[in-house]
């Protein structure tokens, strides 16, 4: 409910049962006009109370309270008396700390004097004492301050929940973006190198013309299938059905190096070790680290370049060197271009808990190591 509903409603509850009771008392105790003047006040009290989260309403229900005090000192007898330390919690929790405590107490006293030198009173034989009925009113004005100050941290608390949630989200769908963003660099990229290269050949070899169409299409075709897998989370969300397969991993390493090879790149494959079960995040991480670095040898190394891939399973983690014979001449534009090829590659290993070691070989070729630790 709507916080503006709920205090209408809270003032229509508190308002049938005390308002004609009020209004009874007042007729029955005061003549005349003031009688008039108690029961307009209590019923503006009560009136404000729908606005009770408010500053000013405390100040009218305050001002209301301060009239009836005028008219007679019967006013504390009256059951509308309960509106002012609802009024004091209210502006407590949610308006203004300190007013309401001061206003509270100086009324406390005021109504106390109020009461126990009115004529009425003394007429009606309700003369208690003024330190205690002093007392009485302080404690019940502290009481009501108390609780809404309890309130007020509860509310902050809440709100701070909240502020904490939204961000919490806006970060999720940050890293989201970026995660997607990352597996259409790795698919784009790679599958243009290949077919850059693919296209570059068949110019000066026209008759394998239908063996590099084919190479192109099935490369075309696969660079499909990840980008399906890439956003297949979004497709997801927005209500339609998902229809890519599940991530690469490094069981899709030999149709990566088939297409690498076939693109023109020679590439020597040594795996050492027994095999581990990886986890799916690292597994998917492994498969693109190893696709990045045959891009980037590709796409940078320039002609005659050979590369060399080495998985070697240890005992604590999988470790990855990519490397190639590359020439100086375009080593310059390797990482340092506007893409964000091994930046990306670097965010994937240490989310996974890995470590990447990017460098240069004195002959100019380019290193890529990896550590992925298995069951991430």
């Amino acid at each position: 409910m709507r916080p503006r509903r709920a205090d209408v409603l809270l003032a229509l509850v508190a308002g049938v049962p005390l308002v004609p009771l009020s209004l009874t008392v007042a007729v029955l105790s005061v003549p005349g006009t003031r009688a008039v003047l108690l029961a307009g006040a209590c019923l503006v009290a009560h009136a404000a109370l729908a606005y009770r989260r408010e500053m000013w309403a405390f100040l009218v229900v305050a001002g209301a309270f301060a009239v009836q005090a005028a008219v007679t000192g019967l006013f504390l007898v009256l059951p509308s008396a309960l509106v002012f330390p609802l009024a004091v919690y209210s502006c407590a929790a949610h308006a203004r700390r300190c007013p309401p405590l001061a206003v509270g107490l100086a009324g406390a006293g005021l109504a106390a004097a109020r009461f126990a030198t009115d004529s009425s009173v003394e007429a009606a034989g309700l003369g208690p004492d003024p330190w205690l009925l002093a007392g009485l009113l302080a404690a019940v004005v502290v009481a009501a301050w108390g609780l809404g100050l309890y309130r007020r941290t509860q509310l902050a608390h809440v709100d701070l929940l909240r502020e904490r949630a939204r961000e919490a989200a806006a970060r999720a769908t940050a890293e989201e973006r970026a995660r997607i963003a990352r597996e259409m660099h790795d698919v784009v990229a790679h599958a243009l190198a290949v077919i850059v290269a693919q296209a570059r050949g068949g110019r000066f070899a026209p008759a394998r013309a239908e063996e590099i169409l084919a190479t192109i299409e099935e490369t075309a075709r696969a660079a499909l299938t990840d980008m399906r897998a890439a956003v297949g989370v979004l497709r997801a969300e927005s209500g339609a059905a998902a229809e890519a397969g599940p991530p690469p991993g490094l069981a899709g390493l030999p149709d990566l190096v088939a297409r690498t090879r076939g693109a023109g790149l020679p590439v020597e494959e040594v795996v050492r070790g027994t095999p581990h079960p990886l986890g799916p995040g690292a597994d998917l991480v492994a498969y693109r680290v190893v696709q990045e670095a045959l891009t980037n040898t590709l796409r940078h190394a320039g002609p005659g370049a050979r590369s060399t891939l080495r998985l070697e399973w240890a005992d604590d983690a999988l470790r990855i060197t990519a490397g190639d014979a590359g020439g100086r001449a375009r080593f310059a534009t390797r990482g340092d271009g506007p893409g964000n090829g091994l930046a990306g590659m670097r965010e994937r290993v240490t989310e996974v808990g890995g470590t990447l070691d990017v460098r240069t070989e004195e002959a100019g070729g380019f290193v890529v190591e990896a550590r992925l630790p298995y069951r991430t």
